[in-house]
């Protein structure tokens, strides 16, 4: 095998850089490992999330979410989302005990919470 069997870090490239990461701090509050120009990686259990300053000036979002954030409580993660700001969607059934809602970043980047598939 050419590559180990393990994503190892997600990026999302970001045109307004400054606005854009004020949002994910503030959104997730997550910790930060490493921020300096056009670059900050947030402290994860995991694969880290990597924002980057975009070498482009527009990016087209996809229509879909890459990825989700775990959560264990889709309604309260819903709520607090709504609460900060956030443009969120309803909350979805994706089969069996997944339920999930998407939401935007400032760029339009679907996002994703989900409970978990076990």
């Amino acid at each position: 095998m050419l590559v180990k069997n393990r994503i190892d870090c997600c990026f999302i490239h970001l045109v307004d850089f400054e606005n854009s990461k004020e949002w994910y701090k503030n959104i997730f509050g997550f910790d930060v490992k490493v921020e300096g120009e056009g670059f900050l990686e947030f402290d994860l259990d995991g694969p880290p999330l990597i924002l980057l300053q975009a070498q482009v000036e527009k990016i087209t979002p996809l229509p879909y979410s890459v990825f989700f954030f775990e959560t264990m409580d889709v309604e309260k993660t819903q709520q607090t989302l709504k609460e900060k700001g956030a443009k969120v969607g309803d909350i979805e059934n994706f089969g069996g005990s997944m339920r999930g809602c998407h939401f935007y970043d400032p760029e339009g980047n679907m996002l994703l919470a989900c409970t978990s598939k076990e």
